[in-house]
């Protein structure tokens, strides 16, 4: 066995090897995802699984059973999982009565990010925020080239408002509100809609979190109305009975595996797989080499596929491959926006006036993953100039709906001197200057900076066609180069659902007892994500954690 390649084990191959070796290679190969196998009623299925019908990786195959069951635990809702949508789930259901217990594999909830996403909410009301609808579900579907489950997409078009006053809420219940952001692309073809909030909450009202709170809020609120949470608790194993309904879970604890028995249901709220770079590699290459290496949202050992796996060894089956990634250009510097790009060796590879997830794809493809922004000084009228048209993230500072175009480049002046302290970021007198401090050929950038000077001046970008309002020369000194490159803030792929949120075999029928929330529910993204409706993820997370909760609480 140790000369397989555990990253190209084929299902067939496997159950070659013979009953008594293959169950040993199957928990020699889940290292890292689990420390043992699957429960005594979810042996190795006998139906294919995986988007490709068969088990391409070790980590596809069902280990033996867990038999040494140390405790077992009753319950009605199992949720494995305390981030924003396993919160928001267990929030959901322990207000409306239910007898919930969240278990968790790291010490504590888990929020990350900055906001959420909504189609509607009270603060858009009161502000005239109007979401198209029509639009934002048109390019959704199109940036995910026609391949998602568009039931699940309208479910949360139609809930979001709702779930989202629900939440805000719970900020305002602290002494918080929320502020709806103007950073969203005006432009006709990169369409994107407002909608995306930040909560404000007072220090003094004793919050951990150093981002958006919305998981910390759930968490709260479930623990309050009677929400049970076990941490330090990775679920390793679902369990099944004879029928093949999933009726709870197997945990490792300090003090043996421990059995959790559900009665209405057990909820995947476990993350994307954005923390396991061999998964990233299986189905999301495009982030692997550089994305995920520079993740800023996964800590070590969280978000590694444990859900992911799970589900697939007791038959769920994943979306098509690859994952779409939400991968932002923020590995570096935070501005950049519309202008002149170039690579390593001082050559433009793009149009700039695309979405992030545009341009993280493209400086992906570039000498080590990384670009450069190039501007001169007349940096701020050009920046207010195209706001009109364009924007979004990392071209729009986080200023609040409604305000003054001029706080975006007021907000970058403040900025730009603090990259250029961390090294990443140059200014300079000419052009061969910043060629020099960039580590490229002068003769290559100031031939890339005159070509692009004179199509700027023709009005016209013969090379990538740049829309004419958002081609500004570099011509007047200081110059500017703002280093650029991908992170990856989560892997938005998994496991296959109806519109009930219930996980689906390789025949599409529902695995009875087995729901999916947050980033390991598939196909309601699918080849990249929608950055359209900023925020979307947590968006998600937010209503159907909602909805789901409610549901199986009245069930």
């Amino acid at each position: 066995m140790t000369e397989t390649n555990s990253k190209g084990l084929s299902r067939r191959a496997f159950f070659g090897l013979g009953a008594t070796a293959a169950a040993g290679a199957a928990v020699a190969g889940l290292a890292g995802c689990s420390p043992v196998a699957p429960a005594e009623s979810a042996s190795a299925p006998a139906e294919p699984m995986a988007a490709t019908g068969e088990a391409t990786y070790e980590w596809e195959i069902a280990p033996e059973p867990i038999t040494d069951v140390a405790s077992v635990v009753d319950t009605d809702i199992l949720v494995i999982g305390a981030g924003l949508a396993g919160c928001a789930c267990a929030a959901a259901a322990a207000e409306k009565g239910g007898k919930v217990t969240v278990v968790e594999k790291t010490d504590s909830f888990q929020g990350r990010g900055g906001g959420f996403g909504a189609i509607n909410s009270r603060y858009m009301d009161e502000l005239g925020v109007k979401v198209d609808k029509v639009n934002a579900k048109q390019h959704w579907i199109a940036q995910c080239a026609s391949r998602t489950n568009e039931d699940l997409i309208v479910k949360f078009f139609n809930n979001s408002e709702e779930a989202s006053n629900w939440l805000i809420d719970k900020c305002e219940a602290l002494g918080g509100t929320a502020m709806v952001g103007a950073f969203y692309s005006h432009d006709d073809v990169y369409a994107e809609q407002p909608g995306y909030h930040m909560f404000r909450i007072p220090e003094e009202a004793g919050l951990t979190s150093t981002g958006f709170a919305g998981a910390e809020l759930c968490y709260l609120d479930a623990v309050k109305d009677g929400a049970e949470f076990v941490f330090n608790s990775p679920a390793v194993q679902l369990v099944k009975d004879d029928s093949g309904k999933i009726t709870g879970c197997i945990c490792e604890t300090a003090d043996g595996y421990v059995q959790y028995n559900a009665a209405k249901g057990v909820v995947l709220a476990t993350g994307d797989i954005g923390g396991s770079l061999e998964m990233c590699e299986a189905y999301a290459p495009i982030c692997a080499e550089y994305g995920q290496p520079r993740s800023q949202y996964t800590p070590v050992g969280v978000n590694t596929g444990d859900g992911h796996k799970m589900g697939m060894w007791v038959g769920a089956q994943l979306q098509d491959l690859p994952f779409p990634t939400m991968m932002h250009p923020q590995a570096f510097c935070w501005f950049h926006g519309p202008f002149l790009f170039v690579n390593d060796n001082g050559e433009r590879f793009m149009c700039e006036d695309t979405w992030v997830q545009g341009k993280s794809l493209a400086i992906n493809k570039q000498p080590g993953g990384e670009a450069w922004s190039v501007f001169d000084a007349n940096w701020p009228t050009d920046l207010v100039n195209g706001l009109p048209y364009g924007g979004g993230m990392f071209w729009d500072s986080f200023r609040p709906y409604g305000s003054d175009l001029q706080l975006a480049p007021d907000y970058f002046q403040t900025q730009i001197p603090l990259y250029i302290e961390q090294g990443i970021a140059y200014e300079a007198d000419t052009i061969e200057e910043l060629a020099q401090k960039i580590g490229c050929d002068a003769a290559t950038l100031t031939a890339t900076v005159d070509r692009y000077n004179g199509m700027c001046e023709a009005g016209e970008d013969t090379d990538y066609y740049k829309k004419p309002v958002f081609l500004t020369p570099v011509k007047q000194g200081p110059f500017y180069a703002l280093k650029v490159g991908p992170a990856l803030l989560a892997v938005c792929g998994g496991l296959k659902c109806n519109n009930d949120f219930q996980c689906l075999d390789a025949e599409g029928n529902v695995i009875e007892g087995l729901y999916v929330l947050g980033n390991i529910m598939g196909d309601i993204t699918a080849v990249d994500y929608p950055i359209n409706v900023a925020g979307n993820s947590h968006g998600r997370c937010i209503t159907f954690g909602y909805m789901l909760g409610h549901e199986l609480a009245e069930a």
